[in-house]
């Protein structure tokens, strides 16, 4: 044979082989056609988008309610429930307060503020403006709304519990009985009695929630009464 026809041979079986390149072999597709059409894989569908969370700026126990019921043993016996109050906004004061519009002292009149104190679990509540909120703050379930927590109350000196009229026995006094006068003193009389200032000390204490505060302001006042007399 031949080195012409060994040739020929040899090529001849070379072109019934595949034809192999490296794996980092590139080419031109405009010049080399592709044999196979060209696809782009298929796209996923795209994740829908993940609300967003929006922190909450109210505290804990914000817009929740409760039920609060405050009871007396003793001097005077009392118990009574403010219903729906809420726990953010209640403080010790707004029970003071409805302490107070149901209770009298032995003369009839109101009874100092400062000595209405509300106890809870048989302790004393200290600061005026401690919300009912910040009171059961180690209690977290009570803070969740819809329950019943009860304060206890005393009054220091002792007073008398107001028996209130049945809604039909008041609506009867209003249609039949005329307007009463006004009964005891008034005018300069009524500036000279320390029941006076004692209410309008609550009053301040009620808007300001500062004791101590309310105290000088009413100090304040009553000098300023003095002296212009």
């Amino acid at each position: 044979m031949t080195e012409l026809a060994f040739t020929k041979s040899y090529l001849s079986s070379l072109d019934s082989r595949p034809v192999k390149l490296r794996a980092d072999h590139v080419f031109d597709p405009e010049r080399i056609g592709l044999r196979v059409p060209y696809t782009l894989p298929r796209l996923h569908a795209p994740h829908p988008e993940m609300p967003k969370k929006v922190k909450s700026t109210q505290a804990p126990g914000a817009s929740k309610s409760i039920t609060v019921r405050v009871k007396s043993a003793r001097n005077p016996t009392l118990e009574f429930s403010l219903s729906n109050a809420p726990l953010s906004t209640t403080s010790v004061q707004d029970l003071r307060d409805a302490v107070r519009n149901r209770v009298t002292d032995a003369q009839g009149s109101s009874v100092p503020l400062d000595k209405i104190k509300i106890l809870y679990r048989r302790k004393p509540v200290t600061g005026t403006g401690k919300t009912v909120a910040e009171i059961l703050a180690d209690e977290p379930e009570m803070l969740t709304g819809g329950k019943e927590v009860e304060f206890g109350m005393m009054i220091i000196g002792g007073a008398k519990a107001i028996e209130n009229e049945t809604q039909e026995e008041a609506a009867e006094s209003r249609d039949v009985s005329p307007p009463k006068a006004a009964v005891g003193p008034s005018g300069e009389e009524v500036l000279r009695t320390e029941t006076f200032w004692d209410d309008l000390q609550g009053y301040l204490e009620q808007r300001l929630k500062d004791d101590e505060e309310a105290r000088r302001l009413r100090v304040l006042f009553k000098d300023a009464w003095k002296s212009g007399r």
